[in-house]
C-alpha cells in the first residue's frame, strides 16, 4: 500500500492511494467524511452493515468514523479527499478477536 498526499489547503486535503491486487487494508475509519474517486481497478469495502464494491469511474461518501475494511480484487488507484484534519486511523483487534483468529 502506497498512500501519496496530492493536495492540501486550509479545507481539504486529497490523497491518492496505491493497492496491488490481493492486498487488504484492515479495518479502519477516518475521522471526516472520505470521499473516494476510484481511478483504476476493482475493490471490496466491507462496513458492519453492508459490502460494496467499487471501480474505475466510480465514487463513494463514506460518513466520518465509520469502521471499514478493503479488499483488492484488481490493481487499484484512488483519491481519497478528507477535512485538512483528516486522518485514516486503523482499529486494533479486541483480544478476543485475536484468539478466535488464531
Amino acid at each position: 500500500m502506497e498512500i501519496i498526499e496530492l493536495y492540501s489547503c486550509e479545507k481539504y486535503k486529497v490523497l491518492n492511494v496505491f493497492l496491488t491486487k490481493g492486498e487488504k487494508m484492515p479495518l479502519h475509519h477516518a475521522t471526516s467524511d472520505a470521499l473516494l474517486i476510484c481511478k483504476k481497478g476493482k475493490g471490496r469495502i466491507t462496513f458492519s452493515d453492508r459490502i460494496i464494491e467499487i471501480g474505475q469511474g466510480e465514487t463513494l461518501l463514506i460518513n466520518a468514523n465509520e469502521e471499514h475494511k478493503l479488499e483488492v480484487l484488481e490493481d487499484f488507484n484512488t483519491c481519497i479527499t478528507l477535512e485538512n484534519d483528516g486522518q485514516i486511523e486503523f482499529i486494533k483487534p479486541k483480544v478476543s478477536e485475536l484468539v478466535l483468529n488464531f
